[in-house]
């Protein structure tokens, strides 16, 4: 595929509602999940990316985070900018129940799946988190899971902006 420059703010952000990334799961016309608080930065964080490949990320972090939320808790995508590091970064944070801090590097690999009765109660192939981190990588990207705060999970994936020396000159397939 063809990469060109998005706006991750307005372009891929925009695109993640609630109930694409549930894939239907909650009824969100009942309101039974609020759309999540999306804090955008002053300027926009322009990355070199393949639109589509970052709505994937996007989706399937947010899907993650509604599986293991409770439907009441929020959740929040936020984008900042690091000027010092020349990169985007791009938060989805929830206030569910959390990953212990022992299995946080192993949950973004392939079929690995927490073994607790919250995860056979709502499902997953347990391949969503390789492929966030399979096509953040091909885009010279990071990806990481730290607690939020008062409980819950922050995902934080980080992208060169456009015209850094870490910036893809082509995106590399996933």
């Amino acid at each position: 595929g063809s990469a060109r420059a998005a706006g991750t703010a307005d372009a891929a952000l925009a695109t993640a509602t609630t109930s694409d990334a549930a894939g239907g799961d909650r009824d969100v016309d009942s309101g039974a999940a609020a759309a999540p608080t999306v804090v955008v930065p002053v300027r926009r964080a322009i990355v070199l990316a393949e639109e589509n490949k970052i709505r994937q990320v996007i989706t399937n972090l947010m899907g993650n985070a509604i599986r293991f939320t409770p439907v009441e808790s929020p959740i929040e995508i936020r984008v900042s900018v690091d000027d010092d590091a020349e990169r985007a970064l791009l938060e989805i944070i929830d206030h569910g129940e959390g990953i212990p801090p022992q299995i946080r590097e192993k949950i973004f690999q392939r079929f690995w799946r927490a073994d607790t009765s919250r995860t056979r109660e709502t499902g997953g192939s347990g391949l969503g988190l390789a492929i966030v981190s399979s096509i953040v990588s091909a885009h010279n990207g990071h990806v990481d899971v730290v607690e939020t705060p008062g409980g819950g999970a922050t995902f934080r994936v980080s992208l060169p902006l456009a015209g850094s020396s870490a910036a893809p000159q082509r995106v590399a397939q996933a």
